[in-house]
């Protein structure tokens, strides 16, 4: 009984381990619109597994968690970001320009 429930919290611990880190993976982008008024980030994201291609998906629209970050960033900038859900919103955690 001990080693089943030992083996059942390991899994789940590791579970919780790579969910948490996947939803911290670095994603590649352009800036397509910048809403200080809003605290929002429109991000159209590089296609993945596709060589030489320039078309992105739609941009999608982002919180922006660190609100300087207006200062830094302009339309058309190509960044790595990475995403986090904060209260049930999608926010940006960090930023990079490539």
């Amino acid at each position: 009984m001990r080693t089943s429930r030992a083996t059942i919290l390991g899994v789940a611990a590791t579970a919780m381990f790579w969910l948490g880190a996947l939803a911290q993976e670095s994603r590649v982008g352009t800036i397509s619109r910048l809403d200080e008024a809003n605290g929002t980030i429109a991000i159209s994201e590089a296609q993945s597994g596709t060589v030489g291609s320039s078309a992105g998906s739609p941009p999608q629209t982002y919180k922006l968690q660190d609100g300087l970050m207006f200062n830094a960033l302009k339309e058309g900038d190509s960044i790595s970001f990475t995403v986090e859900e904060i209260g049930g919103v999608k926010t940006v955690t960090k930023v990079q320009k490539r």
